[in-house]
């Protein structure tokens, strides 16, 4: 009897593994991918930047920067007044003529400045600058409010620490001032306080003349706007003429 020889077994193939956990994974990794991607180019905008320029006349930029000292000053005792309004109150009377001098006037301010740190190297306190100042032609003495002063000689001489003492030269459009109180008288209203004064000036030119002056070069110079602050638009002095592509 013939023995029968059993077949090989063959091997039992593994079960095929279960596609879903993979898919699973893809889509998560997807997700992933897309999230970065997102966060990526949110994290590549930037803010807006804050425009810093309030006016470009002639070639002459005003920063909000240059006008903030005065602002606070303003603030201090006219709170009431706004934003823009001290703004514009100092870049016109103050700021702007400053620039414009600065540019016109370099070599002659140069030589203004020169004296004036000579006439505070020798006054410490009023008393010397009146003494030193006596042979100087622009000086006056007198009573003066935070209204009628120029911006940054009243500064100086409404901090109280700095009553009996000399400023350091303090530039205008005019020239330099130095100045000095002797006291400083307080009231219940702010804008009502006074102090005695002693103003030194050193200068390119008198009140009258430098009035013919600044005159003459608004006239040559208020044509020729090429930036103003969005805000500040309908704000500016008459005399100055906003390009029609400028305005809003």
């Amino acid at each position: 009897m013939c023995e029968t020889t059993p077949e090989p077994t063959r091997p039992s193939q593994p079960p095929k593994p279960s596609r879903g956990p993979v898919i699973a994974r893809v889509v998560v990794i997807a997700l992933l991918a897309t999230t970065a991607l997102i966060l990526g180019a949110c994290s590549d905008k930037s803010p807006p930047v804050e425009e810093k320029r309030m006016l470009v006349i002639d070639g002459i930029e005003i920063l909000f920067e240059d006008l903030r000292p005065y602002v606070e000053f303003i603030e201090s005792y006219r709170p009431a007044v706004g934003e823009k309004t001290k703004n514009v109150w100092v870049m016109r009377d103050h700021v702007l003529p400053m620039f414009a001098a600065r540019r016109a006037f370099g070599e002659e301010r140069a030589v203004m400045l020169e004296r004036a740190n000579a006439l505070c190297s020798v006054a410490t306190n009023i008393l010397e600058l009146e003494q030193h100042s006596k042979l100087i032609e622009h000086k006056r003495r007198s009573n003066m409010t935070r209204i009628n002063a120029k911006l940054p000689v009243a500064m100086f001489l409404f901090d109280e620490l700095m009553t009996n003492a000399v400023s350091p030269p303090i530039e205008l459009p005019q020239g330099y001032f130095v100045v000095g109180s002797y006291d400083l008288n307080t009231s219940p209203l702010i804008i009502a306080d006074f102090v005695d004064a002693l103003q030194v000036g050193f200068v390119t030119h008198t009140s009258k003349d430098w009035r013919v002056w600044w005159e003459s070069e608004q006239l040559r110079i208020g044509a020729k706007v090429t930036f103003v602050h969005r805000d500040y638009r309908d704000d500016l002095p008459p005399w100055m003429t906003v390009p029609k592509d400028k305005k809003p």
